[in-house]
């Protein structure tokens, strides 16, 4: 197999899971909720004694030093199932924080690592040297998939049973890139090598 096919088979995957993303997402901001996704975040930290609080920020994600869970706006407001589990799912992050926070240290450091090595992989191109910086990065990127899993695990736990197949199915789309993204790259890296040698 050369390394074009292998690299335009990683590109493949990665685009079949951004349709799939894309269709979950379509359809579970189409799943009503009663109630805004933010202030059940809320309410769910103060339940599990997180000493979290919700913030609207311009991306979704945990602030483990000034513990906050931060929601984009649409989020924060959003009364869909798609909403609710995103917002769930920091929860769990959070929940995650105030049992274990050095294994979250310790995937939040990974997770940099792979970024680092990603940016350095793309920059120095389809070489030994750039497919291996690929590698490391995809693969330290993978390895905080557990983290991710059991954050969704956490966040379901709070939610309405009546809620949680739908946000379920979300969390396993989004969760999916931790996958997806990894596997396509790794085909890139190996179609690098392979073009290069």
């Amino acid at each position: 197999m050369n390394g074009t096919l292998l690299a335009l088979t990683g590109l493949a995957l990665v685009a079949g899971y951004a349709v799939y993303l894309a269709f979950t997402v379509l359809r579970y901001r189409g799943v009503p909720v009663p109630l805004e996704a933010g202030p059940f975040a809320e309410e769910a930290l103060r339940k599990g004694l997180t000493g979290f609080r919700v913030r609207v920020g311009r991306r979704n994600g945990v602030r483990y030093p000034e513990r906050s869970v931060y929601l984009t706006r649409a989020v924060y407001g959003g009364r869909s199932v798609y909403h609710l589990a995103v917002a769930v799912h920091e929860v769990g992050h959070a929940l995650q924080w105030r049992e274990r926070p050095e294994m979250v240290r310790a995937a939040q450091g990974a997770l940099t690592l792979a970024l680092g090595l990603l940016v350095l992989g793309f920059l120095v191109g389809p070489s030994p040297l750039g497919a291996a910086f690929l590698t490391g990065g995809y693969g330290l990127f993978l390895a905080s998939l557990p983290l991710e899993v059991d954050a969704n695990r956490r966040g379901l736990e709070v939610l309405p049973p009546e809620w949680r197949e739908g946000a379920r199915r979300v969390m396993a789309a989004l969760t999916a890139s931790y996958v997806a993204v990894p596997l396509g790259g790794l085909l890139v890296a190996v179609g690098f090598l392979v073009g290069w040698s």
